[in-house]
C-alpha cells in the first residue's frame, strides 16, 4: 500500500478555489497527511520595462500580500495544519519546481471545466500540468461555488481503476488500497478491450470472430481477479471513451489511471481522454519502472 504523507494543493484563488481547498484539506486530514497550498503570482505581460515596474514599484509585492490574505481567509475553517508557498512566474512551470524541491506524493488541482474548443483555442492547464509533473497528479472536477462555513463532506465511496493488464497496474493498486483503507471505498478494476488486440494483454487466436471475443474476455476477467478481490469489468472501444461512460453509469467518484514517468512527454491517450472529460476525479499514477 502507498503511504500518502505529503499533499501539495496548486490554487489560482479563483470563486471555486474554497472548493479545492476544500477537497484538499480533509484529504491530508484523512491520510494524516501534511498539507501544502501553492500560487503563483503571473508577471503582468506586455513589455520588459512593465515588467520591471510591476517588480520593482511595489505591484509585485502587493499581489503577494493579497494571496496571503485571500488563502489565510479560504482555509481559516479548516482544522488543520498547512503552510503557504507563493511562486512568481508560469504557475505551471514554479508548481513543478516547488513540487521537485519538496516531493510531494499528491499534486492536487481543479479543472475550469473548459470545453474542447475552448481549450483548442486558450491551451488547458490541466493538460500542461499533466505533461509537466513526475508526481500522482489528481484533478477533480469543477465544483460548486460553497460558503465558507458550509464545505462540502468529500466522499470516495467508489473507486475505478483503469486497468491495462501489464505489470504497470501494481502502481495503481498501491494507491486504490490507500484510499480504500481510509475512506471504506469499494473498488471496481475496469479494462477496454481496443480493436486490434494488443498482444501483450492477450493471446491472438484463430477462432470466429465472437468466439474469439468471448475467449478474450473470459482470458481478461480472469486476470482481473486474479490481479486483486474486486468487481471487475470487461468493456470494448476506446478506452478514454468507455471509461468516462462507466464512470459517469456507475457513480464513480474516482478513477485512477496511468501515465508516464518522464514529463515532457505526451501523456497517454485514455488519460488524456479523461483529463478532458473529467467524469469524476482522476488520479494520473506515474508508471514507475522500480
Amino acid at each position: 500500500m502507498q503511504k500518502i504523507k505529503k499533499i501539495l494543493c496548486t490554487a489560482d484563488l479563483s470563486k471555486i478555489s474554497l472548493h479545492l481547498l476544500s477537497w484538499g484539506a480533509e484529504l491530508s486530514f484523512r491520510l494524516d497527511a501534511s498539507f501544502s497550498v501553492f500560487h503563483a503570482i503571473a508577471p503582468p505581460r506586455g513589455s520588459v520595462s512593465r515588467q520591471i515596474e510591476f517588480e520593482r514599484g511595489g505591484e509585485k509585492n502587493e499581489k503577494i500580500q493579497e494571496a496571503h490574505e485571500k488563502i489565510n481567509k479560504l482555509m481559516a475553517g479548516f482544522n488543520i495544519k498547512w503552510d503557504l508557498v507563493i511562486g512568481y512566474g508560469d504557475p505551471v512551470l514554479e508548481v513543478a519546481k516547488v513540487a521537485k524541491k519538496m516531493k510531494p506524493d499528491i499534486i492536487i488541482a481543479e479543472s475550469h471545466g473548459l470545453s474542447g474548443f475552448q481549450q483548442f483555442l486558450i491551451g488547458s492547464v490541466i493538460g500542461r500540468m499533466a505533461q509537466t509533473f513526475s508526481q500522482p497528479f489528481l484533478v477533480i472536477p469543477p465544483g460548486k461555488i460553497v460558503s465558507e462555513t458550509n464545505h462540502p463532506k468529500l466522499k470516495l465511496t467508489n473507486i475505478m481503476i483503469a486497468c491495462s493488464l501489464l505489470e504497470s497496474d501494481f502502481h495503481l493498486k498501491k494507491y486504490a488500497l490507500a484510499f480504500l483503507e481510509k475512506f471504506n471505498s469499494k473498488i471496481c478494476l475496469v479494462h477496454v478491450m481496443e480493436s486490434p488486440v494488443n498482444e501483450d494483454v492477450v493471446e491472438i487466436t484463430s477462432a470466429p470472430y465472437e468466439e474469439a471475443q468471448r475467449l478474450s474476455e473470459e482470458k481478461l476477467s480472469v486476470r482481473l481477479k486474479n490481479f486483486m478481490p474486486a468487481k471487475t469489468h470487461i468493456l470494448q472501444g476506446i478506452p478514454g471513451e468507455e471509461l468516462a461512460l462507466y464512470a459517469k453509469s456507475h457513480k464513480i467518484d474516482l478513477i485512477i489511471a496511468g501515465g508516464d514517468d518522464h514529463p515532457g512527454r505526451i501523456i497517454t491517450t485514455t488519460t488524456a481522454a479523461l483529463l478532458r472529460d473529467l467524469p469524476c476525479a482522476v488520479l494520473m499514477v506515474p508508471m514507475k519502472s522500480n
